[in-house]
């Protein structure tokens, strides 16, 4: 077996682990944030509806907005 097969076999279950990754670690900052609950529901809805767009949506505005 070459490296490159085993390279070819690891990145697939990176990526799966990368996409998970990101998906718990912003319904993780969205439970933690101080927004009022309706708010914390829709964006619970948008990242569980959505979740790579909704996830990278919470981190690019989102959580700009929590601090506020």
């Amino acid at each position: 077996m070459s490296d490159f097969s085993i390279l070819w076999g690891i990145i697939p279950i990176l990526a799966v682990v990368a996409y998970l990754a990101l998906i718990v670690v912003a319904l993780m900052q969205v439970f933690n944030s101080t927004m009022p609950t309706n708010t914390k529901l829709l964006w619970l809805i948008v990242i569980l509806i959505a979740p790579f767009i909704g996830s990278l949506i919470w981190f690019a505005v989102g959580r700009n907005s929590a601090v506020l």
